[in-house]
């Protein structure tokens, strides 16, 4: 079977290496069009008894499924004008669509006077458009309108519903801080075990082509509706806002892992005194077993996840499963071979397999090129040699 799959990369390692790119690349477009949002107690199968009494009391009381809290901190002297502040916000909310009209607003003010909270209801549940609407309502128009206008008065606003949107964007803001250390600690891993700024380049980009081809699959398969039946779960409209962070970082520890297996095996080989072509493909060869255990193993664990109610472990176990199917059969099997054959000893920049293999691989590449013993090679014969 590795045979199989390793024959494209070894008769046609162009071909091999532009198809694979283009489907791993085709796979990965979906993913520019990914929604994130914070999951919730509304990302839980409705099929759940718990569930479906939440429901029920959500229906019964709908002024209570998420909220607003406006807070402010001023001096003690200026309590009663920041209260009526909120008052007034209260009001424009109650008279707004966006909000709950039967919901009394309520201003709480700390013993001290320092510290003052309004509340307010939204009648739809925290992730949804509606309830995100009413926080930009409150955040650009009421709040600029009431206690904006106050001197010395600091406000912010919290609640169920900003706490949601407010994470969702701080984890786009580091997420780049996050992939870029990982690319930068996976490429200098690479070149201190292997001494080869090409290697290290490589490693990079098979680990973003594979992470990227998972996410595509994940928001073709979660962020519609259309697999709802099949995978037995309620669609977000979104993918988790912590699923592409673990899939980045756990996947680019296994990745590293298949990298060390195959390209060690290759270095081996070539130290060995077999040329980089026939070292390729012996290091393939040679760790195909245990790369597709250790990928069956993974698909396997991350596959079991699939079968929780919760969307957010769905979506990571399912994301992580075709990350570790795509990177083992993929990206090892036929990218990986094909951009190493076509190298040759330009893989192993800055370093050339004759500095590497010292005298045994000397002794091979002579053995290998007819060359007896205690005889002086013509310059022909090294030239065949190299």
């Amino acid at each position: 079977m590795f045979g199989a799959l390793l024959r494209p990369a070894q008769k046609h390692p162009v071909l091999t290496l532009c198809v694979s790119v283009l489907v791993m690349l085709g796979l990965a477009a979906p993913a520019l069009g990914m929604k994130v949002v914070d999951p919730g107690r509304d990302t839980f199968s409705r099929d759940i008894p718990a569930m479906q009494v939440y429901d029920r009391l959500n229906h019964a009381f709908p002024e209570l499924l998420a909220k607003h809290e406006v807070v402010t901190r001023s001096t003690p002297d200026k309590a009663a004008q920041v209260k009526q502040a909120l008052t007034d916000l209260g009001r424009r909310a109650q008279a707004d669509p966006l909000f709950a009209a039967n919901a009394e607003p309520v201003v709480r003010t700390s013993a001290d006077g320092r510290i003052s909270v309004l509340e307010l209801a939204v009648p739809f549940p925290a992730p949804s458009a509606e309830a995100i609407a009413s926080l930009d309502r409150v955040r650009q128009v009421f709040v600029p309108a009431t206690v904006g206008r106050l001197s010395d008065v600091e406000s912010r606003v919290s609640g169920d519903v900003a706490r949601g949107r407010d994470y969702v964007a701080h984890e786009k803001d580091i997420l780049p801080l996050v992939i870029g250390f990982l690319l930068l600690a996976t490429f200098l891993m690479t070149v201190w075990a292997f001494r080869s700024v090409v290697i290290g380049l490589i490693g990079v980009l098979l680990n973003l082509l594979s992470a990227g081809a998972a996410l595509g699959l994940l928001v073709v398969f979660f962020q519609g509706t259309w697999a709802e039946g099949l995978l037995a779960f309620d669609s977000l409209g979104a993918i988790a806002s912590r699923v592409p962070l673990f899939l980045f970082v756990i996947l680019f520890g296994l990745s590293m892992d298949y990298q060390v297996f195959v390209v060690s095996r290759s270095q081996e080989a070539m130290r060995g005194g077999v040329p980089a072509r026939e070292a390729v493909l012996e290091g393939i060869s040679r760790s195909a077993k245990v790369v597709t255990s250790a990928a069956i193993v993974m698909v396997t664990v991350f596959g079991a996840f699939v079968a929780l109610h919760l969307a957010e472990m769905k979506q990571m176990g399912f994301c992580l499963a075709a990350a570790v199917l795509l990177d083992a059969v993929v990206i090892r099997l036929m990218v990986l071979p094909s951009v190493l054959l076509l190298l040759g000893d330009r893989a192993w920049w800055p370093l050339r397999p004759a500095h590497r293999t010292g005298q045994a691989g000397q002794e091979g590449y002579a053995g290998q090129a007819g060359l007896k013993e205690n005889t002086i090679p013509t310059a022909g014969a090294l030239e065949n040699v190299r």
